[in-house]
């Protein structure tokens, strides 16, 4: 008995013993845990002290737009949304923290208190704001108490965010008292890389400036945004390095905080890009970018750390970050003008010509992706190219029709924009910082290329400038259009040149990336996409063939025999090629087996169309090159390029090709002879301040100046005058300007004003070569001809009627023609809904004397309630007719839509190739004038 007492009293003290660290430990970690808790819940007093500038900030940004409406129409009331009562909850949260020192406690506490009383005053002075704004004082002070409390709230706003960042510094400095950093821990390892992230991009918030008058023009930082869009580009490849050591779900917040900044790295790009002329002539812009960033930083980048910091409780207690709280100034004081002198040619460079020398080892990854780059940015610039070239189309077919002084009083103000065009500086900077890693031999030659080629993109912007400022001072009526000539004459050369320089650029990456041997020469990636890229090689020397075929620089149509045999081998070898890659189907994007096929068939189909190209046969308003075009880019090389994207093991993409530029001018007997060049005769229109430091022999483009071959009856061979350009997989608009000459009088003289409401479908079914192209034709082709009397609207439906273009002057063609090359099909159709807005802004704009019509355009019948055929019936009687026009490759013979035509007392036409460019004439053409 005397043993087993003495070992239950051993086994009681061992237990005792054993118990007792396990006790202190536990009471180290609930420790540990409040403080934690503590300094967390201060930062969450910091956010939703932040949350309260943000919801003031977007008051002071309405309230600005409703003081600038009250301005120009005082009779309608201010409007101020109420702020509600200030919220204390994380106040007191925060400063009844428990689990640190009270040393420690009583520098934060301060620090809170001292947030807390500039938020009551920010509070307080938004309350006086809103009763100023409800007592409808400001007019009786013309807003001077208004400026300033504003005044006030901007001050109060800077010293909140000097304050905030004190606080959090405190924050911090105590934190890691508690929590010291260990550079062998991967979670204190990534919240010490997160937050380097976070504090940098603040930084670049804080340097941004946001005016609260967006209609100030103001200098904005371009040069800090491009630092940090290359810094995060720097940084992105080896963050997150510590990921491995992370636990789920931990580790997956890390990446969606990778996710975050890549996304904001794309605002960036799109915040220099998108700063072209027409931005930088106001604050809207910058402050676009600064709202973007903004809530990107809040509510993508920090709640992506935030779930970091929650995800690792369990292992690790992390420290919250602040969010960012807005600043803003009044406007810019003191912008710089635009300057306002001639615009010099690019920088020409001689070209480094360099020899490869074959690797025996593969390219490194970031070296691929540096080549891609290359690719990337020569097509990014043929689609800024495109976009201009459809501006200069736009307004050349207008400007033909302001050569005559007596035609000039008749129209309207002649207008040029080009907010469309954006140089691509974020992907040529982009390129230049990834080129590092290309060996010094080769990237200092393709580097010279590149900058080349940006220099005339900057040269092709500033003359856009030229002409908008020369339109806006009317420069036109003076010297007759010479400058306008002369411009657009450079612009040809511009194109043609850079066409040729980007290949000689691509020719050069692709030698570079072919002296490097792939990584896994008989992997089915490799050998897949080689037999791809030898057939699409096949493809452009036909395409270069028939642009030479069409412009007169051969005489014999191209071979296709070589394209062909390349395409029944990839069809014949694709199982072959393709081994051991997975089929998913054609509908998923993933699956290789589609861009292989669709490339195999369309080359086929590309080489037929050559074969049977017959010029002189084309009666259409559309060139002979423009299928070939189009076919080339949007059927060849987006296949080939969407293969070597789903690869991602090592192949170099393809470039696209432009399309001819050409235009006519309208010929003016009268006018005096423009400025010539005496050393240079082979281009009598071009002016002398605008020539090149070259000289283009052989130019490969139709130019603007080159007559047409006329047949035996003197017609023109090729029925067109548009400039045809690079797109990918947008609807292109082909103009003529003097198409359907002989059909019909081409001008609105002796006719009734136009109200003309343009009823356009826009559903999917509309998405093919014979509709939607030929409908933008048929409205561009009546634009040239609009006077500042008429009025055109624009109503769509697909899913849900809109109105795309309210009723707009023809004075303002280049506005209309702006809209009509944004319509897309996509969606389904609601044609009763439609034709009820249509009918409903035709009524409400109509003209007294004028031609009020409704232009319903489809591709075929939809169901229409007998509610909407009495309101076409009714709107008929009160002389607002119904016209419908029918698109599509066969012709409708619709008993329905002619009787709906009937019903609105209007036409019923089929519009083909050949009747679109004068169908809506007719139409605009419908009344006679009143006679006086």
């Amino acid at each position: 008995m005397k043993y087993l007492i003495l070992l239950s009293t051993l086994c009681t003290l061992s237990f005792h013993s054993a118990a007792q660290p396990a006790k202190s430990h536990f009471s180290a970690y609930a420790q540990s845990e409040a403080s934690q808790q503590t300094f967390n819940h201060y930062v969450d007093f910091i956010n939703e002290s932040v949350n309260v500038l943000t919801s003031r900030f977007k008051m002071l940004s309405a309230y600005q737009s409703e003081m600038e409406r009250f301005r120009k129409r005082p009779d309608f009331p201010l409007r101020l949304q109420s702020s509600g009562p200030l919220e204390e909850f994380y106040f007191q949260k925060a400063v009844n923290g428990k689990g640190i020192k009270v040393a420690d406690r009583e520098v934060l506490v301060a620090n809170a208190t001292t947030l807390w009383n500039i938020l009551e005053r920010l509070d307080q002075t938004g309350k006086s704001l809103e009763t100023y704004v409800q007592l409808q004082a400001y007019k009786a002070d013309d807003f001077r108490k208004s400026d300033e409390l504003v005044t006030e709230m901007q001050m109060i706003f800077r010293q909140f965010g000097q304050e905030k960042a004190k606080f959090y510094s405190h924050i911090q400095q105590i934190y890691r008292q508690y929590q010291p950093y260990k550079a062998a821990d991967p979670y204190l390892n990534m919240e010490k890389e997160m937050g380097q992230v976070l504090q940098i991009q603040q930084q670049l918030l804080d340097s941004l400036p946001f005016y609260l008058h967006a209609d100030s023009r103001s200098e904005w930082p371009l040069e800090l945004v491009r630092k940090s869009m290359l810094a995060d580009e720097k940084l992105l490849p080896g963050f997150g390095k510590a990921h491995a050591g992370i636990a789920y779900p931990a580790s997956d917040a890390v990446k969606s905080f990778r996710s975050a900044i890549v996304a904001m790295q794309t605002l960036k790009r799109h915040a220099l890009d998108d700063h072209n002329y027409a931005a930088r002539q106001s604050a809207e812009h910058g402050n676009d970018v600064y709202r973007w960033l903004l809530n990107y930083f809040n509510n993508d980048l920090l709640i992506s750390y935030k779930s970091f910091v929650d995800y690792s409780k369990p292992v690790r207690r992390l420290l919250y970050f602040p969010a960012c709280s807005p600043v803003f100034a009044m406007e810019q004081e003191n912008a710089k003008p635009e300057t306002t002198a001639g615009t010099p040619p690019f920088e020409e460079k001689p070209l480094l010509p360099f020899h490869t020398k074959a690797s025996a080892l593969p390219a490194p990854p970031l070296m691929l992706r540096a080549l891609n780059g290359y690719v990337e940015y020569i097509n990014e610039s043929l689609r800024q190219m495109h976009a201009l070239q459809l501006m200069l189309r736009n307004y050349q077919s207008t400007a033909e029709y302001y050569r005559d002084p007596e035609q000039i009083k008749s129209r309207g103000k002649l207008t040029y924009e080009h907010e469309k065009f954006k140089v691509p500086v974020s992907a040529y900077e982009l390129l230049r910082n990834a080129s590092l890693v290309i060996p010094e031999a080769y990237r200092t030659s393709v580097n010279g290329q590149a900058e080349v080629l940006f220099s005339m993109l900057k040269e092709m912007d500033a003359l856009s400038i030229e002409l908008i400022r020369y339109t806006a001072d009317k420069t036109y009526i003076q010297d007759r259009l010479q400058r306008s000539d002369a411009i657009l004459d450079r612009y040809a050369l511009l194109f043609d040149l850079f066409d040729q320089k980007k290949e000689q650029l691509y020719n050069d990456i692709r030698r570079i990336h072919e002296s490097y041997p792939p990584e896994n020469p008989a992997g089915s990636w490799n050998v897949a996409g080689n037999a791809l890229l030898q057939t699409l090689d096949a493809d452009k020397q036909i395409l270069f063939a028939v642009k030479d075929y069409i412009i007169q620089k051969r005489t014999l149509l191209p071979e296709t025999e070589e394209v062909k045999e390349f395409s029944t081998k990839l069809i014949r070898d694709e199982y072959a090629n393709l081994k051991g890659l997975k089929r998913y189907g054609r509908n998923n994007g993933l699956c290789p087996y589609a861009p292989y096929e669709d490339l195999a068939g369309n080359s086929v189909q590309f080489a037929e169309m050559a074969t049977s190209l017959n010029p002189r046969a084309s009666k259409t308003s559309q060139t002979p090159y423009e299928p070939f075009y189009y076919f080339y880019n949007n059927e060849l090389v987006y296949q080939y390029n969407k293969f070597v994207e789903l690869a991602a093991s090592g192949l170099l993409k393809a470039v696209n090709q432009p399309d001819v530029y050409a235009f006519r001018r309208l010929p003016l007997p009268e006018l005096p002879a423009l400025q010539t060049d005496k050393n240079n005769t082979s281009d009598k229109n071009q002016d002398i301040s605008l020539k090149p430091e070259f000289k283009n022999k052989n130019p490969s483009s139709i130019r603007p100046d080159k007559q047409e071959p006329a047949d035996s009856q003197g017609n023109s061979q090729f029925m067109h005058d548009t400039v045809y350009v690079e797109r990918v997989r947008v609807d292109t608009v082909f103009a003529d300007q003097n198409a359907g000459q002989n059909t019909g009088n081409l001008s609105l003289n002796g006719y009734a004003d136009n109200n003309m409401v343009l009823l356009l479908d826009v559903s999917s079914s509309m998405n093919s070569p014979y509709k939607m192209p030929l409908l933008k034709k048929s409205i561009k082709s009546l634009l040239a001809l609009l006077r500042e009397s008429d009025r055109i609207s624009i109503v769509t439906y697909s899913g849900k009627a809109r109105i795309a273009l309210k009723p707009t002057s023809g004075a303002k063609a280049a506005e209309i023609a702006k809209q009509i090359d944004l319509l897309q099909s996509d969606g389904d159709t609601d044609g009763n809904e439609g034709i009820r807005l249509a009918c409903k802004v035709a009524d409400k704009h109509y003209i007294r004397g004028g031609n009020n019509r409704i232009i319903l355009a489809t591709d075929g019948e939809f169901p229409v309630s007998e509610e909407v055929q009495q309101l076409i019936s009714k709107s008929a009687k009160n002389d607002v007719y119904l016209s419908i026009l029918t698109f599509g490759r066969n012709q409708h013979h619709s008993p329905f839509l002619k009787k709906l035509s009937k019903l609105g007392n209007g036409t019923y036409a089929h519009v083909t190739a050949e009747s679109a460019a004068t169908q809506l004439i007719l139409e605009a053409q419908a009344k006679k004038a009143a006679q006086p």
